[in-house]
């Protein structure tokens, strides 16, 4: 055959699976994939002088040189690679130094000698700390994280490398001035700032840079470099955490080293870095658990991965819980294990006798649990058919918190220093964001606890009760619940004469008894104070009261045993609970039916009712118009004569308000003063009454006609008014009334209300000559031990001790001592509520110096009094 003919025929018959074989593994020759011959069954062609003859065996031509050219174009694109790979750091992927120093030459020598570049030396500060503290792995990791930053503030045209163990070269290309080179080292420290180096480490990652600039500090690779070496010593002997350029150091020559280049080495204390197992294992734990949000997602799917990495059985954490033992928090397991946490927690004890397991790593391993020396623990480990087992411990602040342990179940197991110390980088990683997420825990559960539990009885909150309540009624539809509203009557005075301790002993006793009792309460709370909330069921009304006035009674006898000489009054409101309404207006009401009560001198409870759902309706109606009325002057003044008992003479009045509607409507004072009270409106009907009277006073005086004190009373809340004393002194001061026509009624509540204030306002308004007298004086049980401390001109005694009929002897008793003792006091003595000739009679004998009552008078518009005042002067 001539040159042209081949020299050597071979048929060989090929199915399509053999031709794939066959040009996977042979070098094709460019363009020889269309030298061939395409018969009815089969192809010829040539390769290496061999006439190669394949049997289209139901394949297809084309199907078939589409995968040769597949195949080459994987060849070279892995042929790319591999020359890629050759010019990289094995770690960071960035240039490596001897690849980096050749393609910087190539460009500087074809650089013109007016353009600009600069060379970076970029070292990491302290880095050694990062792998002391936290392992070589983690720091690989770091590592790789600051390269991939690098890249992203650099352009495609400058140069990245990796000259050092913590070093970086920068080549940046075509600089126009200094200003961005200090803009770029501003962002490279931007990067070492951002990157993350351990959750529970002080270490705070920064870098020091030197830098040359061509072909001012050199025109060549070499020279540039020793210029920006020296920048980068000079810069980290005077302030590190900095950039510095080589033009602008102080004897600059005396920083140069010509050989600096050699001193930048990658040594490696161990094959970290060629190892594939480290690196891909601790890139993943780091980048899961830095980028994923939910850090129990992001546990569990590391946690499989580690286990399939390590081809282990299964993979757990324990931690230490409430009651120090260690439990199982998180599991991973083969697909053929069913995955059971108890099983684990069986195998360890307590956590105080496992810390010594581990060894100054926080290392504990056992390569073959057969061969292992402790009995009792082989049998639990042999239980679980674990033979080999590794456990990396969790510290914090070096107090062993859990551990991380991972575990073969199927043969004895030599766990390598690679799986050692990647397990050590991998549980450092887990712990440092694991014992962040369970401080947060801690932290939000002590939040719930304050948002939905009161400190002092640990009873749920009134936020809590709402939201149990509202799904109490969901559960149980057809079930009617009420809320039942109680409190402690007159609860500041046991505050106040037994003590702040003692106090919160009988509001944890009280919270003790409503959360365990025979009412079946199906949701407890303390919402202010003394007030408590219960829901219980509502079966029968009358079984429900006569149930909480038991249990009511109950805490009065026991407390009663224990603080002798106090009574514990119980006041209980109950409302049924309306589905179709929010919560909110079942306890409200719940709380006017307590309040109806409140004043009683004996433990009771009250159901709201439509009585009190009109008067809460008739609230609303005045709070809408009371501001109206009191510019219309609907309030008018009525007068009730006060009797002088030794002449039965005139000697006083004291002023009540009537709200007058219209002509035909006259609204009594126990209609709205209660409500004026709690809306804060008391303060200005009182000053507007304050005046009326003033007005009355002034204008007696003034046309010569008889004059005698008036009192007006004094709520509450004015005692915490400052300047409450100087207000009724400015108005009356106005008028040009004289202090001592003006008798200011201070109800005997307020001082055990407030005591220290309405002592100090009594004081004042007395020394001032203001008239000063104690309202309702005996209506508590606090009265005697509050009277050696009152400086006041009048006790009114209440007319309680005053009923329908006769006085029982045990009144006249009381009465008649009372009596005795303020007239001891230099005080004088008024009692209210005087009805009958007998009363009056009493009281004269017993030389009390005042009556007030239906007997003399009811109260009267201040015309019937001035008539009846003149008569009183003209007859005496």
């Amino acid at each position: 055959m001539d040159g042209k003919d081949k020299t050597l025929r071979k048929r060989n018959l090929y199915t399509k699976e053999q031709m794939m074989d066959f040009f996977t593994n042979i070098t094709l020759p460019d363009g020889m994939i269309s030298n061939y011959i395409e018969k009815d069954n089969y192809i010829e062609f040539v390769y290496e002088d061999t006439i190669y003859s394949a049997l289209i065996d139901g394949g297809n031509w084309t199907e078939i040189k589409e995968e040769m050219f597949r195949q080459k174009e994987r060849k070279l694109k892995e042929s790319y690679r591999m020359k890629e790979l050759e010019k990289q750091d094995s770690l960071t992927r960035l240039f490596n130094k001897e690849y980096t120093r050749q393609i910087i030459d190539e460009f500087l020598a074809a650089s013109k000698p007016d353009s600009k570049h600069a060379l970076m030396i970029v070292d990491i500060d302290n880095f050694q700390v990062v792998n002391e503290n936290l392992g070589y792995l983690f720091g690989d990791t770091v590592l790789i994280n600051i390269a991939d930053s690098l890249r992203k503030i650099f352009y495609d045209t400058d140069i990245p490398g990796r000259i050092g163990g913590d070093e970086f070269l920068i080549f940046l290309k075509n600089v126009d001035n200094q200003e961005v080179l200090k803009d770029k080292a501003e962002e490279i420290y931007s990067v070492f700032r951002n990157t993350y180096t351990g959750e529970n480490t002080n270490y705070s990652m920064s870098c020091s840079i030197g830098i040359g600039v061509y072909p001012d500090d050199g025109a060549d690779f070499e020279q540039l470099f020793s210029k920006a070496d020296a920048a980068l010593i000079y810069t980290r002997e005077n302030q590190k955490n900095y950039y510095g350029f080589y033009r602008e150091i102080e004897n600059s020559s005396s920083y140069i080293d010509t050989g600096c280049y050699e001193k930048y080495k990658i040594t490696k204390t161990r094959a970290y870095g060629s190892n594939n197992f480290d690196k891909e294992i601790t890139a993943f734990a780091f980048d899961i658990m830095s980028r994923t949000k939910d850090v129990n997602s992001a546990i569990n799917l590391l946690l499989t991965k580690v286990r399939a990495q390590f081809d282990c059985s299964h993979i757990c954490i324990l931690e230490n819980s409430i009651n120090s033992q260690l439990i199982t928090t998180y599991l991973s397991c083969k697909d053929e294990i069913k995955p059971d946490k108890s099983k684990f927690n069986n195998f360890v004890l307590e956590l105080n006798d496992n810390t010594s397991r581990f060894d100054e790593n926080g290392i504990f391993f056992i390569n073959n649990v057969t061969a292992w020396n402790e009995e009792y623990e082989i049998d639990i480990l042999k239980t679980m058919h674990i033979q080999a087992l590794l456990q990396c411990g969790i510290f914090e602040n070096g107090v062993l918190k859990g551990c991380v342990s991972i575990h073969d179940n199927e043969k004895p197991r030599y766990w390598t220093q690679y799986e050692i110390d990647s397990m050590v980088t991998i549980t450092k990683i887990i712990s440092s964001y694991l014992l962040k997420m369970r401080a947060s825990e801690r932290a939000n559960e002590q939040l719930y606890k304050i948002k939905n539990y009161d400190a002092l009885t640990g009873l749920p909150s009134l936020h809590k009760f709402k939201k149990d309540v509202r799904k109490l009624l969901a559960d149980n539809p057809r079930q009617k619940y009420v809320i039942i509203y109680s409190d402690i009557t007159q609860f500041k005075y046991i505050n106040d004469t037994l003590g702040y301790d003692v106090g919160d002993r009988i509001l944890s006793d009280f919270a003790m008894l409503i959360s365990c009792n025979g009412t079946k309460m199906d949701g407890v709370a303390r919402i202010s104070e003394d007030n408590f909330l219960a829901a219980c069921p509502l079966i029968d009304e009358k079984v429900l009261k006569d149930n909480i006035l038991l249990l009511n009674e109950q805490f009065n006898i026991k407390q009663r045993s224990k603080y002798p000489g106090n009574k514990f009054i119980i006041a209980s409101g109950v409302s049924v609970i309306d589905p179709a309404e929010d919560i909110s207006v079942a306890i409200d009401n719940a709380n006017v039916a307590r309040k109806s009560i409140k004043n009683s001198s004996k433990t009771d409870c009250k159901f709201f009712d439509n009585s009190m759902k009109v008067k809460l309706q008739r609230e609303a109606e005045i709070t809408n118009s009371m501001e109206q009325a009191l510019k219309n002057s609907e309030f008018i003044v009525y007068l009730q004569p006060k009797i002088g008992l030794t002449d039965n003479n005139l000697v006083g009045a004291e002023a009540l308000v009537r709200w007058k509607k219209n002509e035909n409507t006259l609204i009594p004072p126990n209609d709205f003063i209660p409500l004026f009270e709690r809306n804060g409106f008391v303060v200005n009907l009182d000053f507007y009454i304050y005046e009326e009277v003033c007005k009355l006073l002034h204008y007696w005086i003034n046309n010569n006609l008889p004059v005698v004190p008036i009192s007006v009373n004094v709520s509450r809340i004015h005692l915490n008014d400052e300047n409450f004393v100087n207000e009724i002194k400015k108005l009356v001061d106005h008028y040009a009334i004289p202090y001592h026509l003006l008798e200011l009624e201070l109800t005997e509540s307020i001082f055990l209300n407030n005591a220290e204030a309405a002592l100090t306002t009594m004081k004042k308004l007395r020394k001032l000559g203001f008239g000063v007298s104690i309202d309702d004086f005996g209506a508590g049980y606090s009265s005697l031990n509050l009277l050696k401390n009152m400086e006041t001109d009048v006790i009114k005694l209440d007319k309680e001790f005053f009923g329908k009929g006769d006085m029982q002897k045990e009144e006249q008793i009381i009465v008649s001592s009372i009596i005795s003792m303020a007239k001891q006091l230099n005080m004088k003595v008024l009692s209210e509520g005087v009805e009958t000739q007998t009363q009056s009679d009493f009281l004269k004998t017993v030389d009390c110096d005042m009556a007030q009552g239906y007997l003399y008078s009811k109260p009267i518009p201040v015309e019937d009094f001035e008539f009846l005042m003149k008569n009183t002067y003209t007859n005496n």
